[in-house]
């Protein structure tokens, strides 16, 4: 039995919280918002402006483009109509149905992003919570190689914008996928996709062999191939060659031409080097229709980023409109970061209590030019002060003493006037400056 199926005491159970969810607070707290802050202001550069979905809504609306993994993961519940609702899993559905129904008009194409928790029932693990942040952008109405080269491109200046090292992103086609067995039967194509994504080459061949007469011995041969054709754009040049023997090569061809053009792009952005070509890359949600990648960063065993073009979803809310785009786990991009302390959650000032309307109106003056102070609610005298400011880390206290204002610090106490401490305080506001972690 799972270890929330038990039925603790009524006290214990209001201390725990389910699996699969956590606390956060003081120091993770403020590392997961840098990050996000960090992810805006990265999208925001770009020209994506963030749209706020809601966190739940009807379930046939989030089910739109998800596969049976997907759905069956999704938490559902019944409003008190009967009808039934969802915590949304994913937020590209919402991002197509926004558009589709309340964005149409706007002028195309539209760059949208978000941040926010998704939620998923599956096995809580490292690297995998029940409740997960994450952060994404949609490029809406463009279906062009610059499209998808824009977004793969912004996906590896998101997880630099993070601080992360050792990133790569592995480009796939599905269309290309699609031109070779998107005619076999479903559970034809789940075995053969499945075996590809493993890399595993005796089950690709079993399940290639199960397909039977649907294959011609030339696809056949192709689609056993596609684990091994990973590298650079060389692996392009190959494919066409064996694409070339297809009876009606011109998709094959086609969606190798395009990912072609994505990759010279890349090249113009100067991050092709920290691209590989892999046309073995099919995984991803079952409403991927164009390229598809995932951002891999040294030492970390899962995705950070993972997108893909999706042009037919957006039409399954009303409006035909092409879309490429991605999401980002901030959960799993912090892990790979070095668990440094940072910089220090301490305010700049520990100001005492002070009834004086002109004293108060100088903390709130200080605080509007960006300097973070505390106001000591206990009425402590100038040693209490002090050591107040001590255990919390707050590197001066200030005190009025009459008509004048006594600041203490590293250095010893002195008095200061009202314009110095404003000056200084422009100082002590500055990213970095004067306040120790």
């Amino acid at each position: 039995m799972e270890p929330d199926m038990l039925d603790p005491s009524p006290g214990a159970r209001r201390s725990q919280i389910p699996r699969g969810v956590q606390d956060r607070f003081l120091g993770e707290a403020a590392r997961r918002r840098r990050a996000e802050a960090a992810l805006r202001d990265c999208f925001a550069r770009w020209g994506y402006r963030e749209i706020i979905p809601p966190t739940f809504e009807f379930y046939d609306n989030l089910a739109v483009g998800a596969g049976p993994r997907l759905r069956q993961a999704t938490y559902r519940f019944f409003d008190r109509h009967g009808r039934t609702l969802a915590l949304r899993p994913d937020f590209t559905p919402q991002v197509a149905r926004i558009v589709a129904t309340k964005l149409f008009d706007q002028p195309m194409p539209l760059r949208c992003s978000y941040v926010g928790s998704l939620f998923r029932y599956e096995e809580p693990q490292a690297g995998r919570q029940r409740e997960f942040t994450q952060a994404g952008v949609e490029l809406v109405g463009a279906d062009t190689f610059g499209a998808d080269a824009e977004i793969v491109a912004l996906s590896l200046a998101a997880l630099d914008a993070l601080g992360l090292d050792g990133v790569q992103i592995n480009l796939g086609q599905m269309a290309f996928f699609r031109a070779l067995a998107g005619h076999l039967p479903d559970d034809a194509l789940a075995a053969i996709r499945d075996a590809i994504d493993r890399k595993n080459q005796a089950r690709l061949g079993a399940a290639i062999a199960g397909a039977g007469t649907a294959l011609d011995r030339p696809r056949a041969g192709l689609l056993l191939r596609l684990p091994g054709l990973m590298g650079q754009q060389e692996i392009l040049e190959e494919a066409g060659h064996l694409s070339a023997a297809l009876s009606a090569p011109e998709p094959a061809l086609a969606a190798l031409d395009r990912l072609a053009r994505v990759y010279r792009r890349l090249q113009a952005y100067g991050v092709a080097h920290r691209v590989i070509l892999d046309l073995g890359e099919v995984r991803g949600m079952d409403y991927y229709t164009g390229i598809t990648f995932r951002g891999m960063v040294s030492g970390l065993g899962w995705p950070v980023v993972s997108g893909g073009r999706y042009d037919d979803l957006v039409a399954r809310f009303g409006r035909p409109l092409p879309a490429v785009g991605f999401g980002l786990s901030v959960g799993r991009a912090l892990l790979a970061l070095p668990r440094g302390e940072g910089p220090s959650l301490a305010p700049h000032l520990l100001s005492h209590g002070c009834d004086r309307p002109d004293c108060l109106a100088l903390v709130g003056e200080l605080r509007r030019r960006g300097c973070h102070v505390e106001v000591d609610p206990l009425g402590l005298d100038r040693d209490g002060l002090a050591l107040a400011a001590r255990q919390k880390k707050i590197p001066r206290t200030l005190r009025c003493d009459g008509d004048a204002w006594l600041l203490a610090g590293a250095e010893g106490e002195r008095a200061v006037t009202a314009p110095e401490l404003l000056q200084l305080a422009e100082s002590w506001a500055q990213p970095g400056q004067d306040r120790p972690s």
